[in-house]
Order: structure tokens, then sequence, then C-alpha cells
């Protein structure tokens, strides 16, 4: 392409010139230095949000085991319920009796015990519901 304007040498168009040049490197210099703080922006979200996912992660899988733990100790807390519910009835002499009359066949002085046919098929059929299991 040929410069069909030609400038004129003169102080002023000089000036204008130079002025022109350092308008433009003021620019480049801004543009850069935009350039550069915009990607350590960038740079710094990208760092934050990737925390942010593996903390969020993080905090699911800990939700998770607590919840776990949380149903382990609510059956401790009901076997221990149980336990001690049974260790009451143990310390008590009724219970204690009941036990020994039904499980052991255990009698008063001067009661007799007769074990009559039906206790016998119901008793069979308690042993054979047990073997099933």
């Amino acid at each position: 392409m040929s410069k069909k304007v030609q400038d004129i040498g003169n102080q002023y168009t000089s000036y204008e010139n130079k002025k022109k040049k350092r308008i433009q490197a003021k620019k480049r210099v801004v543009r850069r230095r935009m350039t550069f703080i915009g990607g350590l922006l960038l740079l710094v979200i990208i760092v934050l949000s990737i925390m942010v996912v593996a903390q969020k992660h993080q905090n699911d899988h800990d939700a998770h085991i607590r919840q776990q733990k949380e149903q382990k100790y609510q059956k401790q807390q009901d076997e221990e319920l149980a336990l001690k519910e049974k260790l009451n009835n143990l310390n008590k002499k009724s219970y204690i009796k009941k036990v020994a009359r039904d499980d052991y066949y255990l009698s008063n002085d001067g009661e007799v015990i007769f074990k009559l046919p039906d206790d016998q098929s119901k008793k069979d059929d308690s042993g054979s519901k047990d073997d099933k299991k």
C-alpha cells in the first residue's frame, strides 16, 4: 500500500506522533496489566471453586459416616435398655420363680408337677419351629 499522505517534518507533527506513540504504549501496558490481573483473578476463582467442591464432597462423606454412627449408637441404646430391663427382672424374685417354674420345672414344697400329653406336643411344635429357624 502506498503512502498517499506524507508527514510534514515540523515540530508539531513530530510532537503529536510521539504523543500517539506514548498513548499506544500506555494502552499496551494497561492491557498487559489487566490481562495479568484478570488471569490471576481467574486462577483464584478456579482454585476456590475446586476447594468448595472438595469441601462439599467431604461434608457429604462425613454426614454419611455420622448418620451410620448415629444408627449404631441408637441400636446400642436400645440394646442397653433391653439389658437393663433384663437385669431388673433378674433381680426380682417373682421373675426368677416364674422362669424356674416355666423353663426348669421347679416346684415349691408340696407341689407336684404333671406333664400332660398336650404339653409335650406343644413343646415338640415349638422345638420343631426352633429347628426350622
